[in-house]
């Protein structure tokens, strides 16, 4: 199995706290079709990776993760761009008699799922939140002082 560890994507200005799971490289990849694409803005498909992304990280706050994200495998960028696909697809125009569309709507339906399984811990992702490891509280600076001052209070 292929699981690519991404690193930590800012994009939103103003809100640093904002990370793309997804990239419009991604969402060709592993959301839609390339041909789908054609004729959607890059800002278009970069609002909804955007707005996927803040969706997934309802599941992972819900799931007690410290966002922002430092690094995530190809999993949630999987279902992130799933989601925006289909989001792009129905401001498009979503055909449910058409056989492609109902793929992506299962696709989607299996993106949310996944999603929901780990907000509620039966699924652990490979990533890694913003929480301060024990490394990084041992490389704090701290002072104590021998002999203990008798300092009057």
């Amino acid at each position: 199995r292929h699981s690519q560890t991404r690193r930590l994507q800012r994009h939103r200005p103003g809100n640093t706290r904002m990370t793309r799971y997804a990239s419009t490289t991604d969402l060709a990849r592993l959301g839609i079709s390339s041909a789908a694409l054609q004729g959607v803005a890059t800002a278009t498909q970069e609002a909804a990776l955007d707005a996927c992304s803040a969706v997934a990280d309802g599941y992972l706050r819900a799931r007690g993760y410290v966002l922002p994200l430092t690094t995530w495998s190809d999993d949630l960028t999987r279902a992130v761009a799933v989601l925006a696909a289909f989001d792009l697809l129905v401001t498009r125009g979503y055909d449910p008699s058409a056989g492609t569309d109902d793929v992506l709507l299962k696709r989607v339906e299996m993106a949310t799922s996944w999603l929901r399984d780990v907000a509620a811990s039966r699924i652990t992702p490979a990533l890694t939140d913003s929480t301060t490891s024990v490394e990084e509280e041992s490389q704090q600076t701290s002072y104590t002082t021998r002999p203990r001052r008798r300092w009057l209070r």
